[in-house]
């Protein structure tokens, strides 16, 4: 069964990608660093890319509820050849799509969150 749900997961990755060519790699993670499904290249570290992804997830939900600021919609993370997109799914796990230089942010966010309203419903049937 969890061979199923992450098969599921990883079209709704490839998806994502193929509706925004910016998009090199997306994976969605748990809140505790592990990997439940990803669209990555053979040469990234998905465990790396997983921690990272928690880690930004962990200290950006702290700081909004530090400031009384709601809960985590998004983090976007820029750096001069790219940049690395992170979308709460729930308070479970996150979204990460890391793009091109010179992306389009708007498009990229949503096709984010068409996929993220995708992989909900998945993981509401799990």
């Amino acid at each position: 069964m969890a061979k199923k749900w992450r098969e599921e997961l990883e079209k709704v990755l490839k998806v994502m990608e193929s509706s925004d060519p910016d998009i090199e790699a997306s994976a969605i993670v748990r809140a505790d660093g592990l990997v439940m499904a990803s669209a990555l290249p053979k040469s990234a570290d998905e465990g790396l890319i997983a921690a990272m992804s928690a880690a930004i997830l962990n200290i950006g939900a702290r700081a909004l509820e530090e400031l009384a600021k709601g809960e985590l919609e998004k983090i976007i993370v820029s750096g001069d050849k790219g940049d690395i997109t992170i979308v709460g799914i729930g308070k479970e796990a996150v979204l990460s799509a890391i793009t091109r230089p010179g992306a389009n942010i708007g498009l990229t966010l949503v096709e984010m969150g068409r996929a993220r309203d995708k992989i909900m419903e998945i993981l509401r049937s799990m």
